[in-house]
């Protein structure tokens, strides 16, 4: 069961991940997959908080680069 369990976070985590690259396409800030409490994985945009809260950071599992810009 513990196996099944591993295998079910992976790929909960690698769906995170690949949301937070799309996001990445159509913002100006970063996206952060963090890990919650309770094992599940959330996403936030950095532009959403300004400042990140040091919980937050310490939980954050994996980063998409923002890749809209301004430059021309």
């Amino acid at each position: 069961m513990a196996a099944q369990a591993l295998i079910a976070r992976s790929i909960t985590l690698d769906t995170r991940i690949l949301e937070a690259e799309k996001r990445s396409y159509h913002s100006f800030f970063d996206i952060h997959v963090i890990e919650n409490d309770e094992g599940s994985y959330s996403i936030i945009e950095e532009g959403d908080y300004g400042a990140l809260p040091l919980h937050i950071i310490d939980n954050i599992v994996y980063t998409a680069d923002a890749k809209m810009s301004d430059d021309y």
